[in-house]
């Protein structure tokens, strides 16, 4: 593939200091528990680039990518028992599809045993609907696995039960996105009756049972006028100080507020579609600083307001940098997304074809693993980010371009030093 015609150089794209701690992946991948792995995957790049550059074939270095990723996107289960009008998986929901409960066990193990070192358990439905929720949640802990759990709180006497497990570097996080039970009601639509306080009522007893695994209130930023499934959303901007107030009181560790997202009509990808209210930008974004900064004066020493990356670079216009990608995703080698509908190469691009791996047991046994790291090899290849995600506002282009840079400069591998080991492998 030709990549000459790309910007020389990342320096085109975000600043880093916009990044929040969390999503600052390429000094995440310069911890020493990662670093090897980093350079292994520039070499690589390199020996690939200089095949076809001599106009080699490459189909054998192909199949000698024999990483696999250092954390996965894990949906357990496209059921949810909501009916958000809001959600960016309304499409692939209650679809029936499902994981053989051992063949997922069996490539958990394995890729524990080849390297993967965290799981967020997420989307494409309610994760404790799954019915092997418990089983799965403790073995991928007894496998040494580092966890994330987005849960829609219905059934936090689940996450009571496997709280004893969790330790200070898993996390979890109530996707609630409203200040009142009205609000909730309105954008979650739960399909058994169940009450925001209700939820919410159920953070004290696992904070009982764990002290130290955090616990955050999710809050997706609404505007007037958004609309998503065809569908106008309900406003919430105004209940931010609000929903703030309630984290605190029940005894949240963080509040994380973040924009709303779409999927664009060409891919299917998750972007920041501001074009929907373009003549309102900057009342809306008046509105959100104001409800910030209330917000931020109930911050405590254990408790938190948290600006997603994606809130940060919106309120201060410089969003557009963040969609300006180079040609190959490098990150989806470091992290890719397992689901019933099968392994994709980002968490932007959960259920679409041309970012499709491999099926939902893509990591079961040792043939299959094989023919997932070829297929991840040639992906990077072939998908054009350039050209896909022009649109998207990418948490990980940062990291992207500091690692184009090193593919494009390898000598600079050898003036590359670690950070700090946090065992933060969230990616």
């Amino acid at each position: 593939m030709e990549t000459t015609a790309e910007p020389a150089s990342p320096q085109s794209g975000p600043s880093r200091t916009e990044l929040a701690a969390m999503h600052d992946f390429a000094a995440k991948l310069r911890q020493p528990s990662l670093l090897a792995r980093l350079q292994g995957y520039v070499r690589w790049q390199a020996r690939v680039r200089a095949a076809q550059a001599a106009g080699q074939p490459v189909a054998d270095l192909m199949r000698e990518l024999d990483d696999v990723p250092i954390s996965i996107n894990l949906d357990l289960t496209t059921a949810c028992n909501y009916a958000c009008d809001h959600c960016v998986d309304f499409e692939i929901l209650n679809t029936g599809a499902r994981y053989d409960h051992e063949k997922l066990l069996s490539s958990l193990e394995l890729l524990a045993a080849r390297g993967l070192k965290s799981v967020i358990v997420i989307g494409g439905g309610e994760p404790t609907t799954y019915p092997k929720f418990e089983e799965a949640m403790i073995r991928m802990k007894d496998l040494g696995l580092k966890l994330g759990l987005v849960t829609n709180g219905t059934g936090m006497a689940k996450v009571r039960d496997i709280a004893h497990r969790l330790d200070a570097k898993d996390w979890v996080r109530l996707s609630l996105d409203s200040g009142t039970d009205a609000t909730f009601q309105a954008m979650h639509k739960p399909r058994k009756a169940i009450t925001l306080d209700q939820i919410c009522e159920g953070i004290p007893p696992v904070k009982a049972v764990n002290r130290v695994t955090k616990i955050g209130f999710s809050y997706i930023i609404v505007w007037r006028g958004c609309t998503a499934n065809d569908a106008a959303i309900t406003e919430n901007v105004h209940e931010m100080y609000t929903a703030a107030e309630r984290a605190r009181r029940y005894g949240f560790d963080y509040i994380s507020f973040k924009p709303f997202l779409v999927r664009a009509d060409e891919n299917n990808a998750e972007i920041v579609d501001i074009t929907q209210q373009s003549n309102r930008v900057a009342d809306v974004m008046g509105a959100i600083r104001q409800q910030l900064e209330l917000s931020k004066r109930l911050e405590t020493d254990g408790f938190k307001v948290v600006e997603s990356t994606n809130l940060r670079v919106l309120a201060n216009n410089s969003f557009r940098n963040y969609t300006r990608q180079p040609q190959q995703c490098h990150m989806q080698l470091f992290r890719q997304v397992l689901s019933p509908l099968g392994l994709f190469n980002c968490p932007v691009y959960r259920h679409v074809e041309k970012a499709r791996i491999g099926d939902k047991h893509a990591w079961a046994d040792e043939a299959a693993a094989a023919a997932s790291q070829e297929g991840t090899a040639k992906l990077i290849q072939s998908f054009d980010a350039s050209h896909e995600c022009r649109e998207v506002t990418c948490l990980y282009n940062n990291a992207n371009w500091f690692i184009e840079d090193l593919i494009r400069h390898p000598e600079k591998l050898d003036e590359l030093l670690p950070v700090e080991e946090r065992e933060d492998w969230f990616l």
